[in-house]
């Protein structure tokens, strides 16, 4: 009989295959296509590279470690949950980003092409990106507060120290609930605003009305419905699995790797 901990590595493994192959897809697409060379391409491109770097240390590290239990990566797992880490924090910094420039192509249209300039747009990623990687160096690394996989349940967790239980709770949880409820709020104004635009034009095209409306509020259900994903993800984490009993492994397993892996599977 296989052991649990070979039986973790091959759950996991497909699903954050599936990731790698449909966000390194969008990210090669999205730079090939010429409609999606401007700023929102870009901005998604971002968002993608992030799921896919999740996904891709999941399937060809963690999966693997799991697996052949690979003593030396288990010894170091400190390391690819750093990168975990920073390719979560691209991702939802990406979202964000990508929620703004939607609000700003409704709200300030006529000054859109000035604020999400080209030029504007790669300082946005690489701010971004360096909000994502140069404070976990400080909060991660200096403070010794690791992110490290734990073969008794196959997940990864924090350090349990008092400064790490406070970078979590309120760089981690709070953290990306705020900005998950921002991205919420700024997509639902959006549309609204959309839709109140609509409404002040001619209704001869009913039925092309009818299918913008339709695709808005679609639109509207995707954004909720990410959004509503993440927060599930992030409460199973960090407030539901510390408080599943040890004998649960696999349920431990379940709401959080597997929880983790997709969300970011899904979001490409």
């Amino acid at each position: 009989m296989m052991p649990d901990e070979q039986l973790a590595g091959l759950i996991v493994f497909p699903l954050a295959f599936i990731g790698v192959l449909a966000n390194w897809t969008v990210a090669l697409l999205i730079r090939k296509l010429p409609s999606l060379k401007n700023s929102f391409g870009r901005l998604t491109a971002s968002q993608s590279i992030g799921d896919a770097i999740h996904s891709t240390v999941f399937a060809f590290l963690f999966s693997p470690m799991c697996f052949f239990g690979i003593e030396f990566m288990k010894d170091y797992s400190s390391v690819i949950g750093h990168i975990l880490l920073i390719a979560y924090d691209i991702s939802t910094y990406s979202h964000l980003c990508i929620s703004l420039n939607r609000f700003c192509s409704i709200v300030a249209p006529i000054k859109y092409d000035t604020i999400f300039s080209m030029a504007n747009t790669k300082k946005l990623i690489m701010f971004s990106w360096a909000c994502a990687i140069l404070p976990s160096f400080y909060l991660y690394i200096y403070h010794d507060c690791k992110f490290y996989y734990i073969d008794d349940f196959w997940v990864f967790t924090f350090s349990a120290t008092p400064v790490c239980g406070t970078i979590v709770w309120y760089a981690d949880f709070l953290k990306y609930n705020s900005i998950v409820i921002s991205i919420v709020i700024i997509d639902v104004i959006t549309v609204s605003k959309v839709r109140n635009y609509k409404a002040n034009l001619s209704k001869t095209c009913s039925q092309t009305h009818a299918k913008k409306r339709s695709a808005e509020m679609n639109f509207l259900k995707q954004a909720c419905l990410q959004a509503f994903v993440f927060v599930c993800e992030l409460i199973t984490y960090f407030l539901i699995t510390p408080k599943v009993d040890g004998s649960e492994r696999w349920l431990r397993f379940f709401l959080s790797t597997v929880a983790w892996v997709c969300v970011h599977m899904l979001d490409g």
